[in-house]
């Protein structure tokens, strides 16, 4: 007889929610095709930085997001923070994890 795996219950299509402030929060479009896009983005040296945050930003909480996130005028270090923030979303992870992660990769880079 045929074994049937039941994994029904296993596959959720749960939108995690990024919570900008009281007024503003933006459900991360965390679907494998969309992360498949925010690691190219990600790994694109033809952009800069600061794009490649902007377009990171657009593609994982929309443009609507991006606009507002920009109109907050945020320093680098709040918007790494939400940057961090998709990743973790996007991996299903703590946020802190994803920091320290960022923590060891900026201490990688400085010994160069």
């Amino acid at each position: 007889m045929t074994k049937v795996y039941n994994i029904m219950d296993r596959l959720t299509n749960d939108k995690p929610v990024i919570k900008i402030d009281n007024e503003h929060e933006y459900t991360v479009n965390n679907s494998k095709n969309q992360a498949i896009f925010i690691k190219q983005l990600s790994e694109d040296e033809k952009l800069d930085d600061f794009e490649k945050i902007d377009k990171i930003i657009e593609a994982s909480l929309g443009k609507d997001a991006l606009n507002y996130i920009n109109s907050l005028k945020l320093s680098v270090k709040a918007t790494n923070t939400i940057i961090n923030t998709i990743m973790a979303a996007l991996n299903e992870v703590e946020l802190e994890e994803i920091e320290q992660e960022a923590v060891k990769q900026a201490k990688g880079f400085r010994k160069r």
